[in-house]
C-alpha cells in the first residue's frame, strides 16, 4: 500500500511539472498550424487560378461558403471567383482553430480577401496586409507570428514577440 501511495505522489508530481510544457506546445503548435495552412491555402489559390484560368479568392469565412467579416480563427475558403460571387464552387474550406486569435492589419473584407487571376498575379485592388496570429493566453504572446503578404502575394512570417 505504501509502494502504490509512492508511485501515486511521484505520477501526481510529474503531471504537475509537465501541464505548463504541454499547454505551451499546443499553443505553439496551433499558431504554427494557422500559419503554414493558410500560407498554403494562398499557394494552392494562386496555383488553381492559373490551372483554372479564372480567379480564385482566399478570404475568411465562418460559415464555409462564402467570404465573412471573421478572423481567421473562424475558418477560411478558397472558392472559385470574386469575392462577392453568389454560391461559389469552393475548392478547399478550412474549418476554424481554437487556442488562437487573428487580426489582420486593415480589417476591412475587401483587404482580407486574395483574389488570384487566372495569370497568377493577385487582383489589382490587393494592395497587401498583415495578418497577426496570437495564442488565446496571454502567457504565450511571445509565441506569436506575423504573416505578411505584400502587393505581390510574396509572404513573409516574423515573430514580433507581442500581441497586441
Amino acid at each position: 500500500m505504501i509502494e502504490l501511495m509512492v508511485v501515486v505522489a511521484i505520477v501526481a508530481v510529474m503531471a504537475m511539472i509537465a501541464t505548463p510544457s504541454f499547454r505551451a506546445l499546443q499553443a505553439r503548435n496551433a499558431i504554427r498550424a494557422v500559419v503554414n495552412d493558410y500560407t498554403l491555402s494562398v499557394y494552392f489559390a494562386k496555383t488553381e487560378a492559373v490551372r483554372q484560368n479564372a480567379p480564385v479568392t482566399v478570404c475568411p469565412s465562418s460559415n464555409g461558403t462564402a467570404c465573412t467579416n471573421s478572423g481567421l480563427e473562424a475558418g477560411w475558403v478558397v472558392f472559385v471567383g470574386l469575392p462577392d460571387a453568389a454560391a461559389p464552387p469552393i475548392l478547399q474550406d478550412t474549418p476554424g482553430r481554437p487556442r488562437v486569435r487573428t487580426t489582420f492589419t486593415d480589417n476591412a473584407l475587401a483587404s482580407q480577401a486574395v483574389t488570384f487571376l487566372p495569370n497568377g498575379q493577385p487582383a489589382a485592388t490587393f494592395v497587401g496586409n498583415t495578418l497577426r496570429v496570437c495564442p488565446t493566453e496571454a502567457a504565450f504572446n511571445a509565441m506569436s507570428r506575423q504573416v505578411t503578404m505584400n502587393r505581390t502575394a510574396r509572404i513573409t512570417v516574423t515573430n514580433p514577440s507581442i500581441c497586441n
